[in-house]
């Protein structure tokens, strides 16, 4: 088995050990940071549709889950109650019982076992 795989089977186990909990994902992108929280119901690892411009990652990890954005205007519901991490640029990760910190080649995700 890869590193990579390691990295993500790992991943993944943690996340399965979080359902049921509330979570808060927060997402830094070019000095943008995105916040969301989430009722965490189920993980998967999803095959996403061919992409012509390649922004969308073969494979993500899919968060499963009632959830709010949090922005400027107050909150909103997270879209189709989900939340997709990117798995084909996985640079590193660390993990506890309480968070998990995610980088990748385009933003760093920190995740938070509430």
């Amino acid at each position: 088995m890869s590193e990579k795989n390691k990295q993500i089977e790992s991943l993944l186990d943690t996340l399965n050990e979080w359902k049921g909990s509330d979570i808060s994902i927060e997402k830094e992108e070019k000095n943008d940071i995105d916040k969301n929280t989430m009722s965490l119901e189920d993980v998967a690892v999803v095959q996403q549709p061919n992409d012509e411009d390649d922004y969308v990652d073969p494979y993500t990890i899919e968060l499963k889950g009632i959830g709010t954005v949090l922005n400027h205007n107050g909150t909103s519901q997270l879209p189709l109650n989900s939340y997709e991490l990117p798995l084909k640029q996985l640079l590193s990760f660390e993990a506890s019982n309480e968070f998990l910190t995610i980088k990748t080649d385009r933003a760093t995700y920190i995740l938070k076992n509430q």
